[in-house]
């Protein structure tokens, strides 16, 4: 450990934003002296656990919850100054919040009070926003509503994917956070403005597999182009053709006058173009089922689409 990190940290976090912060920290040698991973039925666990030994950062579970006696007894013995969460996705109870003496720190990528939940990559990118950002917070019993420490804006690109956007702030986030220890190793009095009431644009977790995901047709070009942008790579935007599930990988638009009802297929070149309610969104990467995935092209070929047929 560096002579220039004495406060005792406590990482909490879930992949991937978690792995790539941690990583800053140990490198920056922040005196982090125990990480809480997910929990153990959780399909990030072992990637977690794996990359905190590889950086010698010993690992406390709890069994059942994080209220746990035994897992808070064990935090307890740490005498923890300040506990950092990269999103992590669960409530935490008080009697886990009150083991740091300054408290828990929440990493959020956007610019809160906008955008609370658990997806506000999508959801920057559906609304047509031009920024988003990432905000550092104090933690309470609710989600995302704690005391703001500092924010930092970033730029939404007209070609931003949730992938794109999530990897850029992941790396904002692991600076920040960094920053702000170094911050707290001089002064453990840190900023805090409570966030302002009222009702804010929200961000909930989009499913895979839900109605969540699928595309509607009698929507613009444009929105459905940010619609698609906003679930890749990670979810996917998905329509209906001949009873079967179509991911839609990567697509363009074009606005145009149309005289196909929204949903229809209006050409197959080597996209397969699809009419909307001002245009033509031309989807060029596409996954049907377990059977296919490539460009549009191939899969044109493959099923011999027809121009008139209609997605769903």
């Amino acid at each position: 450990m560096s002579d220039s990190f004495k406060k005792r940290i406590l990482f909490v976090g879930m992949p991937d934003m978690a792995i790539i912060c941690m990583m800053k920290l140990v490198q920056e040698h922040v005196n982090i002296v125990a990480a809480v991973p997910p929990p153990k039925n959780h399909g990030t666990y072992d990637l977690f656990c794996d990359t905190a030994y590889q950086l010698d950062v010993p690992v406390i579970n709890f069994k059942n919850s994080l209220n746990d006696e035994d897992f808070l007894e064990k935090i307890k013995s740490l005498d923890i100054d300040l506990a950092v969460v990269c999103s992590y996705g669960k409530l935490f109870p008080k009697e886990f919040l009150d083991t740091a003496k300054y408290g828990f720190v929440n990493v959020h990528p956007s610019l809160l009070p906008n955008y609370r939940g658990g997806n506000p990559y999508s959801h920057v990118i559906i609304n047509g926003e031009t920024e988003t950002g990432v905000t550092l917070h104090f933690m309470d019993e609710t989600f995302d509503t704690g005391d703001i420490i500092a924010q930092a804006r970033v730029y939404v690109y007209d070609d931003d994917t949730m992938g794109t956007l999530f990897n850029r702030l992941n790396f904002v986030c692991a600076d920040m956070l960094y920053d702000l220890l170094l911050r707290f190793e001089k002064d453990v009095n840190l900023p805090r403005k409570p966030q302002p009431k009222g009702d804010y644009v929200k961000a909930p977790i989009l499913k895979a597999n839900t109605d969540d995901v699928l595309i509607d047709w009698n929507n613009s070009c444009e929105y459905i182009d940010r619609f698609i942008r906003a679930l890749n790579p990670f979810i996917n935007a998905v329509t209906v053709y001949r009873g079967n599930y179509l991911k839609i990988h990567s697509a363009s638009f074009e606005r145009c006058p149309v005289s196909f009802e929204p949903g229809t297929i209006v050409s197959v070149d080597k996209n397969l173009s699809v009419a909307c309610k001002n245009g033509i969104i031309k989807i060029s990467v596409l996954q049907a089922g377990t059977y296919f995935i490539g460009e549009a092209a191939e899969f044109i070929k493959y099923s011999n689409c027809k121009i008139g047929e209609k997605l769903g």
